[in-house]
Parts: C-alpha cells; structure tokens; sequence
C-alpha cells in the first residue's frame, strides 16, 4: 500500500530574520532587498521561484514567500529570467487557482497578473471568478463594473456615467457634485478605496483612527505604553535570537542522532531540541500503546529525520512550501523540520499526525485492511486533539480541535454528515477532506464518550479483526451491536454526545489578564466592568468580554485565508472587505496597531433589520387556513393547543421592540495563513465611550514569545 499523508501548514508571521543556507551548510543572515524575480531550476529538476538578493560565481541567493534561501550554483542546471519568469510563474498560479476552484483564487491571480502587466490574463482571470461567482464584489470592480443606488451597472454603463461626470467610491458611481463640469474619464479597474486616516498631532505624528483617544492620553500614560513597547521590542529580539540559534543548528552531517526505546531521532537543530523531540516521540508511543497493546510486528526503529529549519526541508526532500512533513510507509521514517506553523501549528502536530501513522505501521502488518475513517481518525484524536505538558513531560490528549468539532456539528446540522452505516466502510477513493472531521468525532466518542469503556473495547476488536483480514462496514455494524445495540443505535448516541460538545477554552483568565498558549497572545481588560465569558464562544472566537446585561461585547477572534500566497492586502481587498460589505454597512478602513504591530483597523454597522410585511403583503396568509383549522371551530390562526384568550385588537400583545444597530471596530492583523481580529461591538449611542476600553485592550494585546514544540 501506497500511503503518503502530509499536512498542509504555513507560517504566519514572519518576525524572524531571514536564514539561508551558504555552501558550507552553515545558515547566515541575508540582507532582504528587492531584486530580479527569477526561476532556480536545480539539477534534481526542482524549481525555487523568488527574488534575487545576492548572486555570485559560487551561489545564488533567492527571496521566496518561505524566506532566503542560498544556493550552491555547483547545483543549479539552469536561471530562467525575463517575461518567461511571468509566464511560468501564472501558469503555476492558475493550476493552483483551478485546483482551488474559488472566485477569490481567480481574482487573486487576476489581481497578481495586473501587477505584472498582464492585462488580458488578468482580465481571463476576473472573468473566472465571475463564472463561478456571479455577484462576486471584487472580481467585478477590476472588470469595471459599479453600483448605482445598489444596482449593478455594466462596465460599459459605467463608463457612459463616468464619462458624463460620475465618479467611483469603491463599488459604487457617485454622481457629479452641483457644479462640477462633465469632464470625461476613462474608467479603470479600482480597488475599494481606504480612508487614510490624518495623523495626529497630540500623538507626535503617529497615525490616529478617526474618533480615536489614544492622542488624548496623558504625557504619563504615553510614556507609560513607549516604555512598554520597548518592553515588547527587546523580549522579541531575545526570543528571535534564540530562534536563529535553533534554526542555524549544524550541517547535516553533524546532526543529534538519538536512539531511544521506540524511535532513532536525527536533528541538526541544536542539542537541545533534539532531546526534546525525543521525548516527544516517546511519549507518543505510551499513550498510544496504552490503548493498542498489539506487539510490533516490525522490529527496526522508525527513524525521525527533523530538519533544523523549512529551507533545508524544502532542498533535502523536494517536498513544497506547504508541506509540514510526511510519513514513509515503506521505510517507516517520519520526515519533518523544526519551526512553527500557522496559529497553532507546530513541529509537534505534525509528529503525533505522522507518527501515530508510524505507530501504525509499527503494529500492523497490513495498514491496507483497515478504512481511512480509522487510519486517519486515530491520527488526527492524536493530532489535533492532544498537546505537550512540557513540566510533566507526558500528552494530554482527548482535546477537542475546535475546528473539527464546529465542523462536523454543522455538518450533523444540516444532515450533511457521513452516516456511520457509511462511514465505516468509505473506500479510500471516496474519502476527503471533509470526512476528517468525522472520523474525528467517532474516535472521541468511543474513547472519551459515556460509555467509553464500551468505545475503547470498540476499537481494540476492531484493531484486532484488521489484523486478520480486511474490515470494513460489516465489521462495523457487528462491533456497533455488540456494543451499543446496533449502528442506528450508536448514530443516535454519537450524535447527541458530539452536538453537545463545547471546544476546549483557548486560554486561561488571571485576573485582568486572559492568556492563551495555544493561539500564543495576551489580552487585559480595561476594568473590572468588562467581566470574560468563555461559555458562549462562537466558532471563530476565542474570548468574549462583555459589560453584564448590555450588548456590548469584546472579543478576539480567529480569521482564515484561503491562500498562504495572498498578500496582506490582496486578501483584505478579495475575502475580507467584500464579506464585511455583505453583513454590515458603512464599512471603513483605516491604518492602525494591534498590540504596536502594524494592523487594519475597519469600522462598520449592523445592518437595519428587514422591514415588516405589508397589510397587501400579509391579506393572502389570512386567506391560507388549514381545513384542520376550520374544523377545529377556533379563530384562524390559532392552533387547538393554543388558548385563544381576547381576540379584540384592544388585547393583541404589543410588537417586540427591535434592538438599535450596534456599531463595530475590529483590528486586524495578518499573517502568511491566518489573522488574529481584535473587535468591539457597542451601542451606537455609548461607542465614544467605550472607544477607549477597546483601544486599551488593542494596546494590551501582545503576541506571547515562548517555544512551542
């Protein structure tokens, strides 16, 4: 059996100096400037793409999105440069925009092909997007169209309103201001326009939001936040420094090399990181083999080959930028590189994935008997649901990956779920993405769910029964009346346990400070009116404060993109500005800090709730009784078990009063794959009021600079 299981990860934020490898295998520090764009083809047929920043007779040095990396030339076949760099890098582009298959990945290659001068692939690409999209906001502005008074206009209507005097404001066509002459213009592809903010004065030319109090602080208190900043300044360049350590490590050849009980370690980060992926690995294997006791079947160690940094990843194994690592079933290795992923992604998810796929391949003879939904069950409850206690030195695991539980409850939800006289028998071919999330779900139930001990021993035959055979849905169904009645029986009961899971808190509240590991960030309250609620979190959220008995809430969230390659600014003006625009109104955009990193800062309102319905609209739902209501003898409308009570209009209760639009800021701050949002929903009334609770918050905010493995 052929099985190769990589995660997709990607850095977020790039706050370490770049690294590249010199000839010598030694990593050193690059100056970053812009250059040439070329295409490194290497002599093993791998390409790098990037900009040049230093090349020589004995290397060449190239800035992609991952970094700096160095190149020995004793290893280069061939530099393209030129419009062939343009022309191979789209064509890489729009595979990966058609494999995507999203209006935002074509009118983000549409948006790369501008910046390049390539107007027709550009404009190829819009049209894309509007295949797939009709109404979708960004791809249409590029191509020209515009809205007047909320209706689209062609772009060849507005051009005839922008050669008669209109002019553009983002996505819609303003018509001429009294006066002004009719002064024809030719209309071109415009992003939303950004309110630039004017700088303020009080705050020594430092920018400012509009209705902002940060220029109104006391000389104290600014100096009180300048000297926590340079705080802030000097722990980053500590940690940073430690990180270059870690990832300067040591050539190859002079890498750790750390046999222990289950596994070969080999790392050329530094000594110490080395022991810890030892540790790591082993504990992995005692948790696992507390629940499988099976004897190995193989008896040669896997081997656990870490590379010291992403660069040398991507050079020694050929693999792409997203890849995180991979597991060899042939060999048994697992392959990976020291360094941090994403939110919360780290060289530690990555080993639990693949090596409890090791693990696996340690104990079974034949992986191939049994269906992914366990294969990739066990490796994602080992994975995503389990993390490190570093002073214990042991996994925590039965954890709820909140992206996984939201997932499949939806899916339960809207009956889009896999049903288990399904699940259990998907064959390979059929088995996607989307079924992780069920998998998942199914091995937290029978091992953590109410009758675990059943659940465990659930899974034990079901180890044991692939040991002798292929196993499959009949397998399933017997285990499931053996243990819970029959499958319809344990549908019922997963069902119910998984729809009343809650995540797991991100963090932990100490006072008036709420800290998160996982996520790596800190938050302070401005007061103690502001009191943390971390019973009601919502999907993306990963802490809410909120005045008691008011509407007026605090929270930090998580946001996704769908592309590591999307720029900062490509993203917010295809994904976030557009979806913003669809759910409120007035939006706006400014500069700003979150936690004295540079951040978006968007304002906008809750949209008016949707007008009541018409006496003309409402005359036919009169008309619309059931003959059981005619039966019944009771005035229309009302059911027999309702008691119909007064029925003059004297009695009628009064409407509801419909709560008033709330007013919103959020600050954003982006990374290469996710994006920390920092938003405060009030009042409109009291949002100047509590502007400065918000904008307190947003100064505390700090990304927490520890190791995490």
């Amino acid at each position: 059996m052929k099985f190769l299981c990589a995660i997709l990860l990607g850095f977020l934020f790039a706050s370490l100096p770049v690294m590249g490898l010199c000839p010598s295998g030694a990593v050193t520090a690059l100056a970053v400037e812009e250059g040439e764009r070329v295409i490194v083809v290497l002599k093993d047929g791998s390409e790098v793409i990037g900009e040049v920043i230093e090349e020589s007779g004995e290397k060449i040095s190239v800035k992609s999105v991952f970094g700096v990396t160095s190149i020995e030339m004793s290893r280069v076949e061939s530099i393209i440069r030129g419009a062939e760099v343009s022309r191979r890098e789209f064509e890489q582009r729009q595979k990966r925009a058609i494999r995507r298959g999203s209006a935002a990945g074509w009118h983000s290659l549409g948006r790369w092909a501008l910046e390049r001068g390539l107007q027709d692939k550009a404009t190829n690409s819009f049209q894309k997007a509007l295949e797939i999209d009709p109404e979708h906001e960004p791809s249409k502005i590029a191509l020209g169209w515009g809205k007047v008074e909320g209706q689209w206009k062609t772009p060849e209507e507005a051009e005839g309103l922008v050669n008669k005097g209109w002019r553009r404001d983002g996505v819609n066509l303003l018509p001429p201001r009294a006066g002004a002459p009719a002064v024809p213009k030719q209309p071109e592809p415009k992003k939303p326009d950004i309110v630039r903010p004017v700088p303020d004065p009080s705050s020594g030319g430092r920018i400012s939001t509009p209705e902002g109090l940060i220029g109104k602080l006391s000389p104290q208190e600014q100096k009180r936040r300048e000297r926590e900043l340079e705080r802030r300044r000097k722990d980053r360049e500590k940690f940073e420094d430690k990180k270059r350590r870690e990832y300067e490590g040591v050539p190859w050849p002079h890498r750790s090399v750390i046999k222990s009980r289950n596994w070969q370690i080999e790392c050329n980060s530094t000594p110490e990181v080395a022991r810890t992926y030892q540790w790591i690995m082993e504990a992995l294997s005692a948790t696992l083999g507390k629940i499988f006791k099976s004897p190995d079947v193989r008896s040669q160690k896997p081997v656990v080959k870490i590379y010291r940094n992403h660069d040398e990843f991507m050079l020694k194994t050929g693999m792409g930028g997203g890849v995180g690592g991979f597991y060899q079933p042939n060999s048994q290795n697992v392959v990976a590189y020291h360094g941090t992923f994403g939110l919360t992604g780290t060289t530690y998810t990555v080993l639990a994935h693949e090596g409890t796929h090791a693990f696996q391949g340690k104990k079974l003879a034949r992986m191939g008997n049994y269906p992914n939904w366990f294969i990739e069950g066990m490796a994602v409850y080992f994975g995503d649901g389990s993390k490190l206690d570093y002073k214990k030195k042991k996994l925590v695991t039965g954890l709820i990956p909140r992206d996984r539980l939201f997932h499949i409850q939806e899916k339960i939800v809207e009956g889009r779920h896999t049903q288990l006289s399904k699940l259990g028998g998907l064959p390979r071919n059929r088995f996607s993405g989307t079924h992780y999330a069920d998998s998942w779900s199914v091995m937290h139930f029978l091992i953590n769910g109410p009758e675990s001990k059943k659940g465990q021993r659930f899974l034990v035959d079901y180890w044991r029964m692939g040991e002798k055979r292929r196993v499959g849905q009949r397998q399933f169904n017997e285990l499931a009346k053996k243990y819970f009645g029959d499958v319809d029986d344990m549908e019922e009961a997963w069902q119910e346990y998984v729809l009343e899971l809650k995540p797991d808190p991100a963090g932990e509240v100490d006072g008036d400070r709420f800290s998160s590991m996982d996520f790596m960030f800190s938050i302070t309250r401005s007061d103690a009116k502001w009191q943390y609620v971390l019973d009601e979190i919502q999907d993306r959220d990963l802490v809410l404060m909120r005045i008691p008995d008011t509407r007026n809430e605090i929270r930090v969230r998580i946001l996704s993109k769908s592309e590591d390659s999307q720029r900062p600014q490509d993203w917010v003006d295809s994904e976030l500005l557009p979806a913003l625009r669809k759910k409120y109104r007035d939006v706006r955009s400014f500069s700003g800090e979150l936690g004295g990193l540079d951040a978006y800062v968007f304002e906008f309102y809750d949209r008016p709730p949707e007008p009541e319905k018409s006496a003309e609209e409402t005359d036919g739902e009169k008309d619309s009784e059931t003959e059981e209501d005619q039966q019944s003898g009771l005035p229309v409308g009302i059911s027999p078990q309702q008691d119909p009570g007064g029925t003059d209009a004297e009695e009628k209760d009064e409407p509801e009063a419909i709560p008033d639009p709330l007013k919103h800021r959020s600050y954003v701050l982006v990374g290469v794959s996710n994006a920390y949002e920092l938003r405060g929903s009030f009042e409109e009334k009291e949002f100047n009021t509590l502007l400065s609770d918000l904008e307190w918050v947003a100064f505390s905010f700090e990304k927490i600079l520890r190791n995490r493995w």
